[in-house]
């Protein structure tokens, strides 16, 4: 038999040659992880804190602070005026009016304004003042300084009326326009002291101690003019006012009602209030623009939340309406911020009704207010009473003598004409309105009955020729909602 053959052996394998490697797929570098750096501080600081009004140390200013304060400034500052309403049968209470309208600024940050720039450090008064605010406290900041001689920097919105911004500079402080609201203003100022070193000191016209302490030597004057008050009413903004005002009242007569009024556009005390914490939200600018915070004080807050009684919200029809009744019957000027505490009283008895009977004290916190937002506010509040009716007459070529004849009619219904204006310059792009136009007459009346029975008159003897706004004639809408909100 054949032997059988063996195979031969196979021949080694050839080495391998290594290739260089192209490092891993995209797939595999998406998935990584990369670490993050670690900074040498674990928590850097921010470049906007503010030492005097920390969120998570909040200061509490209380009775003993004010009486200081007070003792520190009475001998500069003149107590202002407490006035009794002349109207005191339309509220149905004891109304008086505490004018905080200043000696040269025309709002009571003077006071405050005084004492923090008092009790600056020399290191504090040598790297500066610096502040952002909407106006009246920039200008009582820059009015203080220019008396102690004390360089201050003040941060205004860039809406900032053109008067506030020359009065700042007529007192010798140096003024920046940055930014939309007082927060952004609040940032720029910080980031100008950090530029400088760090040199400077930031002074909250709401919040410091010092600032709330001053403003409660109003309360102190009240109590001291009219010892038997009942009740306060306090605007608040960033809540230093009232935080101030309660600190002394609450502690001497703790039976006295101490009730907040705040703008229902800028709400930010109550929200706190409802969230038991600051917080910011979207404020809108109303009528009462000085009041317009968008988050309120920390150290305010915290010393005034156990203190308030009733927070009141304020529509701006509200406040108008208390503009009007202030020029026209107790003949005092006041912008929307002072005026906005006698708003809250403009819908008795439906709201707060427990005051009836009682004296009553509201404060008139600011007398800045320009002649076009005076006209319009004005406007506003006789519109809201139905004392001012817009009426819009329909000219034709067979009616061209329908104005005089309006007009006649209106003057014999003892009906003021305040405007009148060519309106429909476009009716002619209109179908079958080629040949009219109209005219706008902004008339004034003498109250909702008056404005009903001159629409019926005219209606009656122009018919289709007179076109009046339903929404003038509708009763005034007064809400009673918890806690007490107008809004």
């Amino acid at each position: 038999m054949p032997k059988k053959r063996n195979r031969p052996p196979s021949p080694a394998p050839s080495p391998v040659k290594e290739k260089e490697t192209l490092g891993l797929s995209p797939a595999v570098l998406g998935k990584r992880d990369f670490v993050k750096k670690d900074y040498w501080c674990p928590s850097p600081s921010s470049n906007d804190f503010d030492p005097y009004s920390d969120p998570f140390n909040p200061k509490t200013v209380n009775y003993s602070q004010v009486v200081k304060a007070d003792e520190i400034i009475k001998e500069s500052i003149p107590s202002t005026p407490l006035l009794k309403s002349k109207c005191c049968d339309m509220f149905g209470m004891d109304l008086y009016f505490k004018i905080e309208t200043g000696s040269r600024t025309g709002c009571f940050h003077e006071r405050s304004a005084l004492y923090a720039l008092l009790m600056l450090t020399p290191e504090e008064r040598k790297g500066g003042v610096f502040t952002a605010s909407v106006g009246n406290w920039a200008m009582s900041l820059a009015y203080q300084g220019q008396i102690l001689r004390v360089n201050v920097t003040v941060v205004l919105p860039a809406h900032t009326q053109l008067s506030i911004i020359s009065h700042c500079q007529d007192y010798g402080a140096n003024v920046v326009l940055h930014g939309k609201t007082v927060f952004e203003a609040r940032k720029r100022a910080f980031k100008i002291i950090h530029d400088q070193g760090g040199h400077g000191v930031y002074i909250s016209g709401y919040d410091h101690p010092n600032v709330i302490a001053a403003a409660g030597s109003i309360g102190i004057e009240i109590l001291d003019q009219l010892p038997d008050t009942e009740a306060i009413l306090v605007p608040i903004g960033g809540g230093g006012l009232i935080a101030g005002i309660a600190a002394f009242v609450k502690h001497v007569k703790p039976n006295v009602l101490i009730y907040g009024i705040e703008p229902g556009k800028s709400c930010s005390f109550a929200k706190a209030m409802q969230n038991e914490s600051p917080y910011k939200i979207e404020a809108e600018m109303g009528l009462a623009a000085s009041l317009t915070i968008p988050k309120v004080g920390d150290n305010a807050f915290h010393t005034a939340r156990s203190l308030i009684d009733k927070m009141v919200l304020i529509h701006d029809d509200f406040t108008a309406r208390a503009i009007v009744h202030l020029i026209e019957m107790e003949k005092i000027i006041a912008e929307g911020a002072g005026a906005i505490s006698l708003g809250a009283l403009m819908c008795m008895p439906d709201i707060l009704p427990e005051l009836q009977g009682k004296k009553v004290v509201t404060i008139v916190t600011g007398g800045n207010i320009d002649l076009w937002p005076l006209k319009r506010a004005m406007i506003q509040g006789k519109a809201v009473e139905h004392r001012v009716v817009p009426i819009n007459l329909v000219i034709t070529p067979r009616n061209t003598d329908l104005p005089s004849q309006a007009f006649r009619v209106l003057q014999e219904m003892d009906c003021n004409l305040l405007h009148c204006e060519f309106s429909g310059n476009h009716d002619w792009m209109e179908e079958n309105k080629f040949m009219q136009h109209s005219l706008t007459i902004i008339c004034e009346t003498k109250g909702h009955k008056h404005a009903c029975l001159m629409r019926h008159v005219m209606e009656k003897l122009f018919p289709g020729q007179c076109e009046f706004d339903s929404e003038v004639f509708k009763p005034i809408v007064i809400c009673s909602c918890f806690p007490k909100l107008i809004y």
